[in-house]
């Protein structure tokens, strides 16, 4: 999943992607282990890449730019 997370920021013009993707894989695990066991709360790759294209999204508003 880290390998695919880094890709995904890579992608979306993160230059630490190396980092934030083990940071992101890391938060996930956690918040699967310790949170609620509940079916409805999605911990797994297709919640992760949600997250990315989103901070994908935002990096782009916050510069103006793409990439």
């Amino acid at each position: 999943m880290e390998q695919i997370c880094e890709i995904m920021l890579f992608s979306e013009g993160f230059d630490s992607a190396k980092l934030l993707a083990k940071k992101m894989t890391v938060l996930y695990s956690l918040s699967k282990e310790q949170l609620s066991k509940q079916h409805h709360y999605d911990f797994g790759l297709r919640a992760l890449k949600s997250v990315l294209v989103m901070a994908g999204e935002l990096k782009v508003h916050a510069c103006g730019c793409r990439g």
